[in-house]
Formats: structure tokens, sequence, C-alpha cells
């Protein structure tokens, strides 16, 4: 019988510039579906992208083309899970994922219960199915995919709340975590300081999992729209750095091309 011959998993590329110390940036797709929305941010020179299902429109079909269109990029395909539940977890690394995003952790049973998720035996209890976009529906030895699969995901957790703060070593201690991303805006909120990401008290709550981190040796991740603070916090401990979204950048484009149109028309009478 016929078999193609099977080759190595692709490689992650995240992973590489995280060891050399490199800081990587990207962004969020939210809204469009359309293949057309994974090009442009690939063109643009985005190192990542994360497809959003917590707060985006996409079920898992929209969600598994995107993935299968970002790993035809050199863009690392990264997903927000609504939830940490398996059935999201398991089927998104199915589809192509190279890394997952747990929002709203705040215990480390939750970290615990994501590496279940997501790594094969012996280190979690994932399900086998070795042909699938993951390794872009190559045949392959399962023992090689297992070894691989579980060596380039990456499995990123998002801190933004108060209790996350307080907790953020025991949280990250779990083996396992590769990235602890801080989401700004709820964390904001939780700290009563709504989108006030200059206020001391965010600093100190960044600055704190920043040291934990460097403890542990787990990556810091970022994701705000304030350039000023991308600036800072990549000289300040954080590699993965992300901000805006595709409606973000739809929406301030239009903005400004609108009010160029109007400036020129105006300036013309």
């Amino acid at each position: 019988m016929f078999q193609i011959k099977g080759k190595p998993m692709k490689p992650n590329s995240l992973r590489a510039r995280f060891q050399a110390g490199q800081p990587v940036i990207g962004t969020m797709i939210q809204e469009v579906s359309s293949p057309f929305i994974v090009h442009a941010l690939a063109n643009a020179g985005f190192d990542f992208v994360y497809v959003d299902m917590e707060h985006g429109r996409f079920g898992l079909e929209s969600a598994v083309d995107l993935l299968q269109t970002i790993r035809l990029t050199n863009m690392v395909p990264l997903v927000r899970v609504p939830d940490n539940q398996y059935y999201w977890i398991a089927r998104l690394l199915d589809a192509g994922a190279q890394g997952i995003m747990i929002p709203r952790v705040e215990t480390r049973q939750q970290v615990e219960a994501a590496i279940h998720s997501m790594r094969f035996p012996p280190v979690g209890q994932r399900g086998l199915a070795v042909a699938r976009g993951q390794n872009d529906y190559k045949r392959q030895d399962a023992l090689s995919f297992v070894q691989e699969a579980n060596r380039e995901n990456l499995l990123i957790i998002q801190i933004e709340s108060k209790s996350a703060v307080e907790n953020v070593d025991e949280i990250i201690s779990a083996p396992g975590v590769d990235v602890a991303l801080i989401g700004p805006g709820d964390l904001s909120v939780s700290l009563g300081i709504p989108m006030k990401m200059d206020n001391p008290l965010m600093t100190e709550a960044v600055e704190k999992v920043v040291a934990s981190c460097k403890r542990q040796n787990v990556i810091t991740g970022l994701h705000v729209g304030d350039l000023k603070a991308i600036k800072y916090w990549s000289q300040n401990g954080i590699l993965l750095l992300s901000g805006s979204s595709d409606l973000d950048i739809l929406l301030d484009g239009s903005i400004q091309l609108c009010n160029s149109f109007r400036e020129a028309v105006t300036g013309s009478f």
C-alpha cells in the first residue's frame, strides 16, 4: 500500500526567537474570516497572529480555515480559545495551531488542566490524531509526532486580574507554561483603574509578572495598543508583544482616511 513519506512537523519559530532573547511582534484576528486578512498581515511582516475565539466572531470551521491559511505564511498561528476546555484546545491544535492562549487564568489548577488537554502522554492526556492540520496532513511516525508536538506547541496563559497577579508565582510554576501574557485592559479594570495604562498600580503589577517569569524561565507577553508601552516593556523584559486587531486596524484606517478626505475637500473651497 502506498504511503506518503513522513516529515518532521513544522517548527515553531517563536521558540528559537525566545531562546535567542529576541522580541516578537503580532496582532489578532477577530472579525475578518477571508484569507485576505492573513496575507495582509503576513505581508506587513508580523511574526505571529492570534485567532481570537474569546471575543471574536469565529466558530470552529472559520477558525480552522484561518489557521490553515496562516500556516502557508511565515507567521506562527496561535489561538485564544473561548474557555479552558479540552474540546477547544485539542481540536484547534489538531487543526494547526502552534500555540494556545488560555484566558482568565487565576489558579495553578487551571494551568494544569490546560496542560492535560494540550500535551500528549506522558505529560498530558491529549488524544492522538496524526495526519491532521497540525502536520499539514502528512503521514508521520506517531512517536516522533507526539514528541514534536509536545516540544513545539506553546501554552500561553493570560494574567488579567488582580488575583492572577497576586498568585502569579504559583500559577506559572506549573511545569509546561511557556508564556504568561498580561491582558492590561481587564487587569486595569480589576485593579480599579480602567484603561489607565500608565498608572503606578499597573506598572507595579506588570513588573511583578515580569520578575516572576524571569525567576521561573517563562516568557512574558503583553497585548496592548500603546506604542510607548510596547517600546518601554520590550526593553524591560517582555519578549512577546502584540496589539490591535483586524477590527482596530480597519476602524483606525477608516477614520484616518475619512478625515484626510474631508480635510482635502474642505481645503479646496
